[in-house]
C-alpha cells in the first residue's frame, strides 16, 4: 500500500510540514537582533556592491562563518528587495527541501519505509518546526546533513571516487556553523575501519575538499587552523544543570513542544540509544547504518556533554538523525505509524500558540513600532536604545529594529539627539522618544 501511494503520502507529509511552519508566521517568526544583523550585513554589501569574502563573526569576535550564506542570499536580498522575510522563505525552502533529501537518502540507505516515518517524524518535530521559524543561518544543516550521510555511505561502501566530495561538503558546514566538528570523528572512524581501503592519499583528498571552499575564510583568519583542534580537544568548565537542561530540551523538543515533557523524551532517547547500542555492538564494522548512528549520535553526545551546557543547536549534525533512528524503531513496530500520529496530536495546541518560543515581540509588532519611528521622525536623524530580552548584547540586541527603520526609510545613525526608546516587555513594544 505504502509503495503504491508512496508519491502521494510523501506529498501529504509535505503539506503538512510546510503548514506547520507557516500558520500564524506573522506571530511567530523569529525575527530579532541576530536576523536584524544578517540583514543589515546582507545590505551594506549589496549597496556596496560586493560578494563577502567571510561572514559574520560568531560568539567569538575573531572568528567568522564562511562566505557562502551570504553569496546564496545576495540574489534573493536583491530580488525581493530586502524584504525582512527573505530570510523564513529561505529556511522554509530549506527546510521542505531537506525533508525531500532525508526521504531520498533513507529510502536508498535503509527503505521506504524508514524515510516515509522518519520524514513525518522531522516535518511534524517541534525541534525543526521551530528552528525554521527562528530562520538563523544554520537552517542549512538540514540539507547539508543528509547529503553528508549519504557520500558517508558511498565511501563506507568503497567508493573512492566520493571522498574528495565527502571533505568538500563538510567544509561547506564552517558557512552555517562550527558544530559539525565533533563529526570529524565519524570520518577518521571509518577510514581506521577501512584502513586495507584508504590511503594517506584519501586523507589529503578529504582534507582538500574541507579546505577549498573557506579558503576565503582561513586566508585573511589563519587563527582558525589553531582554534579548530583546540576547540576540538577543549573541554569547557563543567556546568552540570546547564548540560542536563540543554540535552533535555535538545531530546525533549524533538518530540514535544511542552516543556513539561521534555525530560521524558531525553529519557526515552538514552534508554533506546544504549539499547541500539547494545543490539549493534558486533556490526559496527560491519553495517554502515549501525556504525554512523552510533558514531554520530554517541559523538555529538560526548561532545555536548564535555563542553558543558551547550545552546541547543550545538545538535546541529543530529537535528536531522534523531527521526531516523526513532523511525528505525517504529518501522519494526506493526503499526507503529500511529506513535508519531501520537506524538503529532500532543503537540496539536503548541503548533497553533500565539507567539514564538523564547518571549520575543511578534514579528508584526515589531513592524508597527518602526513606521512609527520612521514616520514620526519625518526624515529626520535619529537613534534607538531597546529594553527587553537580551539587551546587554551588543547594540542592546536591537538590530532587528535597525533593519525595519533603514528598510521603511528611516535615517538611522549613531548618538542622535533624537532618541527612540523601544521597550519590549511580555511580547508587547511601546516607544518612548
Amino acid at each position: 500500500m505504502m509503495r503504491k501511494y508512496s508519491f502521494l503520502l510523501l506529498l501529504a507529509v509535505l503539506a503538512v510540514g510546510v503548514f506547520l511552519r507557516v500558520f500564524g508566521i506573522n506571530a511567530s517568526y523569529g525575527f530579532e537582533g541576530e536576523l536584524g544583523r544578517e540583514l543589515i550585513y546582507l545590505r551594506s554589501n549589496f549597496l556596496a556592491g560586493r560578494l563577502p569574502l567571510a561572514g559574520l563573526t560568531t560568539s567569538h569576535e575573531w572568528l567568522s562563518y564562511g562566505p557562502f550564506y551570504y553569496w546564496i542570499m545576495m540574489p534573493i536580498f536583491a530580488i525581493f528587495k530586502g524584504d525582512p522575510f527573505i530570510l523564513f522563505w529561505t529556511a522554509l525552502g530549506v527546510s521542505i527541501l531537506g525533508l525531500i533529501l532525508n526521504y531520498a537518502v533513507v529510502k536508498k540507505i535503509v527503505d521506504q519505509k524508514t524515510a516515509f516515518i522518519s520524514t513525518f517524524f522531522e516535518a511534524i518535530s517541534p525541534l525543526l518546526v521551530w528552528q525554521t521559524r527562528l530562520s538563523k543561518l544554520h537552517v542549512f544543516f538540514f540539507i547539508l546533513m543528509p547529503v553528508f550521510m549519504y557520500l558517508s555511505y558511498l565511501v563506507w561502501n568503497e567508493k573512492k571516487k566520493w571522498v574528495f566530495w565527502l571533505g568538500l561538503v563538510f567544509g561547506f558546514m564552517f558557512s552555517f556553523h562550527f558544530s559539525q566538528i565533533p563529526i570529524i570523528g565519524v570520518i577518521i572512524l571509518m577510514f581506521w575501519i577501512k584502513k586495507n581501503i584508504y590511503s594517506f592519499k584519501d586523507w589529503l583528498k578529504f582534507a582538500a575538499g574541507t579546505i577549498l571552499p573557506n579558503v576565503t575564510l582561513l586566508w585573511p583568519d589563519k587563527n582558525l587552523i589553531l582554534w579548530l583542534p583546540y576547540r576540538t580537544l577543549n573541554i569547557a568548565d563543567k556546568n552540570p544543570v546547564g548540560t542536563f537542561t540543554s540535552l533535555s530540551e535538545f531530546f525533549g523538543r524533538s518530540l514535544f513542544w511542552d516543556s513539561r515533557f521534555w525530560i521524558l523524551g531525553f529519557v526515552v532517547f538514552i534508554l533506546l540509544f544504549g539499547y541500539y547500542v547494545w543490539l549493534n555492538r558486533r556490526n559496527l564494522k560491519k553495517d554502515f547504518l549501525s556504525f554512523y548512528l552510533i558514531s554520530s549520535l554517541g559523538l555529538v553526545l560526548t561532545a555536548n556533554i564535555l563542553h558543558g551546557g551547550s545552546p541547543v543547536h550545538y545538535f546541529l549534525p543530529i537535528f536531522t538523525l534523531v527521526p531516523i533512528f526513532y523511525a528505525i524503531f517504529i518501522s519494526k513496530i506493526k503499526l507503529g505509524i500511529l506513535l508519531p500520529v501520537l506524538i503529532f496530536a500532543l503537540n496539536f495546541s503548541g503548533y497553533f500558540s500565539s507567539g514564538i518560543v523564547g518571549g520575543f515581540v511578534a514579528y508584526q509588532k515589531q513592524l508597527e513600532a518602526a513606521n512609527f519611528i520612521v514616520s514620526d521622525a519625518n526624515g529626520k536623524k535619529l537613534s534607538i536604545e531597546r529594553s527587553g530580552q537580551y539587551d546587554y548584547f551588543p547594540e542592546q540586541y536591537s538590530q532587528n529594529y535597525e533593519y525595519l527603520i533603514l528598510w521603511k526609510g528611516g535615517y538611522l545613525v549613531e548618538n542622535s539627539t533624537n532618541v527612540y526608546k523601544i521597550v519590549e516587555n511580555n511580547g508587547n513594544v511601546e516607544v518612548e522618544k
